[in-house]
Parts: C-alpha cells; sequence; structure tokens
C-alpha cells in the first residue's frame, strides 16, 4: 500500500545555514504524528516542503506516491491541508467566507456548490465555530480565528492534514476538543501530522512521536514506546520526567 506521504533524505539549506539534513519518514492513513522538537529545530520549515511552500535542498517529497513538486496547486489541495502557524487577523472576510476558502480546491470555477456549503456548514459545527460565521474575521479573538481556521482545513477534505501548533490560543477544553478533531479525521483514513509543545496532548492523542534535533530527525517511535522509554524527553529539555498515578502516565517538569 502506497503512504499518503513518503520522505526521503529531506534537506533544507537557507542561505549559508542548514536547517534540516537527511529527514526520512512516511505517514500512512489512520496516522496521528506529533512532530516535536526545540525552537527552531524546523518543524515549520518541514511541514512548507511537504505541502509544497517551498522548496527542498536536497531529497524527494511524495505525496500518494507523486513527487510533490510534479502535482498541481489544485492536487496538492485535496490532497494536503495546511494550517500555518501565525496568520494574519486583519482579514477582510467573515468567518464563514475563511472557512469557504477551504473549498476551493473542490469548486466549478467561482461557483459554491450545495454540497459546498454543506461541508462548510459542518465543518465549522465541528469545529465548534458556527455561532460567530458572519462576524468579521478581525473582529475575533486569537482562539476564535483559531477554530474558523481549523473548520477550513476541515472542510477542505483533504487526506493529509499538515498542522503548526493547531491548539495555539485554544482554551484547555478547546485543545482537547481540537485534538479530538484530528482523531476523527484519521478514523476515516486521513493522516495527520501536528506540531505540538504540549507533550501530554501528543501522548494522549497521537500514535507516533517524530522528533527533530540538530537538524535531523532524532526519534521516530510509536507512542507506546516512548511511554515505555523515555530517554527522548532530554531532546526537549532535561527538566522532564514521566510520572504516574492511577493508571496514568503523563510528562512534568522534573
Amino acid at each position: 500500500m502506497t503512504p499518503l506521504l513518503r520522505l526521503a533524505g529531506v534537506s533544507c539549506r537557507k542561505g549559508p545555514s542548514s536547517i534540516l539534513e537527511d529527514v526520512s519518514f512516511e505517514a500512512n492513513a489512520g496516522e496521528r504524528i506529533a512532530l516535536l522538537g526545540r525552537n527552531g529545530a524546523g518543524k515549520s520549515t518541514l511541514l512548507n516542503i511537504i505541502a509544497g511552500l517551498e522548496p527542498a535542498s536536497g531529497g524527494t517529497v511524495l505525496l500518494e506516491g507523486r513527487p510533490v513538486e510534479r502535482c498541481s496547486p489544485v492536487e496538492r489541495a485535496r490532497t494536503v491541508c495546511h494550517l500555518p502557524q501565525g496568520v494574519r487577523g486583519e482579514l477582510p472576510f467573515s468567518a464563514r467566507q475563511l472557512v469557504m476558502m477551504g473549498r476551493y480546491p473542490h469548486a466549478d470555477r467561482w461557483f459554491e456548490s450545495e454540497q459546498d456549503c454543506v461541508a462548510v456548514e459542518d465543518a465549522m459545527r465541528r469545529a465548534g465555530c458556527e455561532t460567530f460565521g458572519d462576524r468579521p474575521v478581525s473582529t475575533l479573538s486569537g482562539g476564535e480565528r483559531q477554530r474558523v481556521l481549523l473548520a477550513a482545513c476541515l472542510a477542505q477534505g483533504s487526506r493529509l492534514l499538515l498542522l503548526d501548533e493547531p491548539s495555539t490560543f485554544l482554551d484547555v477544553d478547546q485543545q482537547l476538543h481540537c485534538f479530538g478533531l484530528l482523531q476523527e479525521e484519521t478514523r476515516r483514513g486521513a493522516a495527520c501530522i501536528a506540531v505540538t509543545h504540549d507533550l501530554n496532548l501528543a501522548l494522549r492523542f497521537c500514535t507516533r512521536l517524530v522528533v527533530l534535533a540538530e537538524r535531523r530527525l532524532a526519534l521516530d517511535c510509536t507512542t507506546a514506546e516512548a511511554l515505555a522509554d523515555t530517554h527522548w524527553l532530554s531532546l526537549l529539555s532535561s527538566r522532564l520526567q514521566l510520572t504516574e498515578a492511577g493508571g496514568r502516565r503523563w510528562v512534568a517538569f522534573a
């Protein structure tokens, strides 16, 4: 079975600086991968390369077996959705219009179909932002805007979700809801790669951990393996430890 995503020896240089070196891994339908690493490890750059937003300096990126650079923008958008880390808040659109933009890869020129409208309303309901659909994006709080952007990704209906810190600005309940939605999407056959600094969310909701360190892939393991052998915590901080109580394990400060 062809993986949704295959990275082989991906490298990236920006000027004299090496950002990524020889990164290789795959993502298959049903997987939820937490992409971890310290600030500057290259996580956002890697997502941009996978999405075809910036080129790799070396290596290959295959989307469903096809080189990403050979996919048209529409083909890429039907396969991959990308939630960036930062989006301007002064966009001149309503929340619903912004979510509708997620349907553009499926639209017939400039016309919105009944199917598009149904997909948008369903995505907004699932993301919990249907009540402020008519409000300008510029009037939304950071958390409200993040839920709208997540709804746009859901409406896009892509099989590979790339999310750069999707729980940014969200309160605790909404963070849990956000990762629960990603769980639902992978159960429907999608794959998800989410950058996060919340290790407990990663361990609770994700099936795999991928850690970048020193420009390279430092760890690729299942969540169960990460809970059994915690040496990887030192890649992120020397002040972390795994704590257990009531049959549950979580990361805490040492």
